[in-house]
């Protein structure tokens, strides 16, 4: 019988997939034809609707979901209760509807959603200074939703139509341009009552009208998790002013909950301590006289600019009250660390303060410790960073721009957050290695082509400038497919983006010279001497290289040969120009460019790129590597450029990279260990205090100091576990990989001169271990007994380990 029943559900398998995703397409279909906007508000003019539709129910339904969109962004309310901000960030040719579960929200009797649609939106032609943001790109506005219920016995449908009410009069002005957050500019006292509400009386305003849902792209299932929406407490009280007069700093920082109700006059300010960087949106309750005027400002520094808040990125929010208790809420969030409240006018009673946290559900589940405090905070930094920068994107920074560049997720976010983090899996286990994310990266990336065949260094918005394009960063978007699909097993995105794959790489090679080089801008972040130079540089060919590799591997997965053989050649072509033009003999060093037909002088960052793409010649590695290690601060760079010089250090496998590798870190990042936010910086110095860019230690120190890295495609189910623990005597920690957790403890033992080790290997998983040798005679013991290597060398004995926990002592 049991077999029988297992055999149905393998036939029935295939069947219930497909009617799924029929279901799916049913709705988003549903959906596109449900567009409705409001007839007073037309597009290209910035402005905020409110749009509402009331019903009866005689019960409250389960289950209730309603799946909504808007363009370019909604907030939604159901019976006076918010729900949800929405959707993810999108360009109009691939549109994402979200799911939400809204029975809880629902009621017997009378019902009213209410949602805000902010159509951002100034009206400018780009080329005259136009306002953008880095998180929205210009089109038409627009709002679709569909609510089905059961109500009693009965399926009920509630979608968005010529019965709904809009109305553009309401508390929301227009919010002035912005590259970060969106800035609430709100006068209470427009509104007619709370529109939230089901009693609100609605019967003067407008009716909604339907608009053609084919301005956009075919709709799709949200395919990233809803954010999670968590409170930010305690907040601490840090300082308060009275009427500008000269501040007060509270030594004891009491919860600002313990110190309320705070009561504000025109030229008062209180400070408030988040306690840690957030994204978070702020929700004041109070009471106030009518006109009063309250300005929020979000800070990323406090004490390190003399007990001032410091570093605000946008112009905050801004609030004129009504006549008595009312509640504001900001309908974006803001990254800061400090939030500063200032009455501007009038008199105003604070009654609730509340910061709530909006970000990616990502839960931190790897570790680091070592006996190295300074280290173990470090790599605590960039889990820090790329947590609070993890949100409908990867974003570059928390505050000045959130924006999804490419670079910095490829390099920094992705790998930080597939070590250390897991988010929520359909079962409601632990999605390790989350790849969701990255995934919806590539894909906006990919819905940014051009029609010369580009695809933009960020997406989506409508910047297009000297950044708006970066030659190295389209390299990384077609290394970035080539992870996803050996870290995933998925070829469905990568065959979506194949068209603009090849349109991308057509680009390039139609730049070839006469020597065989591609000749365009460098990049490779700021130091690079050649930063944004038109020559045939070193660094950019390195990445062309590995782009054109990693293009022909895709499409031997796609079944395109002829794109197969024409990218391999490309590549060992490309290769062999760069080592024939680039390469000095006499000097053992690569120039770093052919610029104006002559070479220019040989740089650290064209020989870090070329050891890290793999272009240098088998017998010039050791001496190419030594000069790295020699001058690897010789030229400027960014924190981001370690991505690529630690996998170099790495790969020297020798102590004194090792060594040189931790010794880095320790200098170059101990000012971000000292600074308050507990964040990673952009640069080497203040700036902007929470970017992503800065946290390529946390990657090093989980994937070489404790040793633990995919080898291959997730596929074949191996684990390297090769340690680099350079001066440390203890290294511990847990690092998160596809097939799950992989724990593991290196301690060198001083009392014996013993090496100890504790590794335990997920179920199905080899592992190929490499232990670090003491000495020459050296004698391992695994589990009990002894262990037949598969292989020695001058620092390690490498054995073979399946699943389990494993003790070894060397």
């Amino acid at each position: 019988m049991k077999t029988v029943t297992l055999l149905t559900a393998v036939l029935l398998a295939p069947l219930v997939a497909i009617c799924a995703k029929a279901d799916v397409e049913r709705q988003a279909a549903d959906l596109q034809t449900a567009f409705v906007w409001s007839p007073s508000a037309p597009t290209g003019k910035q402005v905020y609707a409110v749009f509402r539709k009331t019903f009866a129910l005689q019960e409250r339904p389960a289950p209730a979901v309603m799946r909504v969109f808007a363009d370019s962004r909604y907030l939604l309310w159901i019976n006076g209760k918010y729900v949800n901000h929405g959707p993810c960030r999108f360009d109009p040719r691939g549109p994402e509807y979200d799911t939400l579960d809204v029975a809880r929200y629902l009621q017997p009797g009378r019902n009213t959603l209410a949602i805000v649609v902010h159509h951002f939106h100034d009206g400018e032609p780009v080329e005259n200074g136009a306002q953008f943001c880095g998180r929205i790109m210009r089109h038409a506005p627009g709002l679709t939703a569909i609510l089905e219920i059961v109500d009693g016995t009965e399926k009920r449908i509630v979608q968005t139509d010529e019965t709904w009410r809009v109305s553009t009069q309401n508390r929301f002005g227009p919010s002035p341009g912005s590259w970060t957050s969106i800035i609430d500019h709100v006068d209470a006292r427009r509104d007619r009552g709370d529109w939230t509400a089901a009693d609100f009386d609605d019967a003067a305003w407008e009716t909604a009208v339907a608009i053609d849902g084919k301005q956009w792209g075919p709709l799709h299932a949200r395919r990233i998790p809803l954010l999670r929406e968590s409170e930010v407490r305690p907040l601490r009280l840090i300082q308060r002013q009275a009427n500008n007069k000269a501040p007060e700093n509270l030594a004891d920082k009491p919860e600002l909950e313990k110190t309320l109700p705070v009561e504000l006059s025109a030229g008062d300010q209180i400070v408030i301590d988040a306690g840690r960087f957030v994204q978070a949106y702020c929700a004041i309750g109070m009471e106030a006289d009518a006109g009063s005027q309250l300005a929020l400002s979000y800070a990323q520094a406090f004490f390190s600019s003399g007990n001032k808040p410091a570093g605000m990125c946008c112009d905050g929010s801004h609030y004129t009250a009504r006549q008595g208790r009312q509640t504001f809420m900001t309908s974006d969030t803001f990254g800061c660390k400090y939030v500063a409240v200032r009455c501007k006018a009038g008199k105003v009673k604070l009654h609730g303060v509340r910061l709530v946290n909006r970000l990616y559900p990502f839960d931190v589940v790897g570790r680091f410790q070592s006996n190295d405090p300074l280290l173990n905070n470090i790599w605590q930094l960039g889990v820090n960073t790329i947590q609070t920068c993890s949100e409908d994107a990867y974003v570059d920074c928390a505050a000045r721009e959130r924006t999804e560049w490419l670079a910095d997720a490829v390099m920094v976010a992705y790998p930080i957050s597939r070590a250390t983090m897991a988010g929520p899996g359909a079962d409601g286990k632990p999605y390790y290695s989350d790849p969701r994310l990255f995934g919806s990266l590539l894909r906006h990336i990919g819905q940014s082509v051009q029609p010369d065949g580009r695809v933009k260094a960020h997406h989506p918005s409508n910047r297009w400038d000297i950044h708006g394009y970066i030659e190295d960063y389209s390299c990384l978007w077609i290394q970035g497919l080539r992870t996803w699909r050996d870290n995933t097993g998925d070829l469905e995105l990568p065959r979506e983006m194949w068209p603009a794959v090849t349109a991308q790489l057509k680009w390039f090679l139609d730049r070839r010279t006469e020597r065989g080089l591609v000749k365009a801008r460098e990049f490779v972040y700021f130091g690079n001497p050649l930063c944004y130079k038109v020559c045939e540089g070193a660094t950019l060919n390195a990445y062309l290289v590995r782009a054109l590799s990693d293009a022909a591997e895709l499409a031997r997965h796609l079944g395109d040969s002829g794109r197969q053989r024409e990218y391999a050649e490309a590549s060992r072509a490309l290769q062999a120009a760069l080592n024939a033009q680039l390469w000095d003999e006499k000097t053992g060093l690569y120039h770093g460019a052919i610029l104006d037909g002559a070479k220019t002088p040989f740089t650290v960052h064209a020989a870090a790129m070329c050891l890290y793409y793999q272009i240098v010649p088998a017998e010039r590695r050791k001496p190419l590597g030594q000069w790295f290690l020699e001058n690897i601060e010789k030229e400027g760079c960014c924190p981001f450029q370690y991505a690529f010089y630690f996998e170099v250090l790495a790969r020297m496998d020798s102590d004194e990279a090792d060594r040189r590798a931790l010794d880095l870190i320790r200098r170059r990042w101990k000012a971000m260990s000292e600074f308050e936010t507990q964040t990673t910086f952009e640069g080497f110095g203040p700036g902007e205090n929470c970017h992503e860019a800065g946290g390529t230690p946390t990657i090093y120190l989980s994937r070489h100091v404790l040793g633990v890295d995919v080898a291959g495609p997730a596929a074949d189910r191996r684990l390297t576990v090769k340690p680099h623990l350079g001066d440390l005597q203890r290294a511990e920690g847990l690092v998160a990989t596809e097939f799950g957790p992989v724990s593991v403890c290196w301690d060198r033992l001083k009392e014996d001169g013993r090496l100890t080790f504790d590794l335990q290997i997920p179920v199905g998983v080899t592992a190929r271990v490499h232990v670090p040798r003491l000495s020459a005679k050296a004698d391992l013991v695994i589990d009990g007994g002894s262990v037949q290597p598969v292989e020695k060398t001058d620092r390690y004995i490498i054995v073979e380990l399946g699943a389990g926990r494993h003790h070894g002592v060397l």
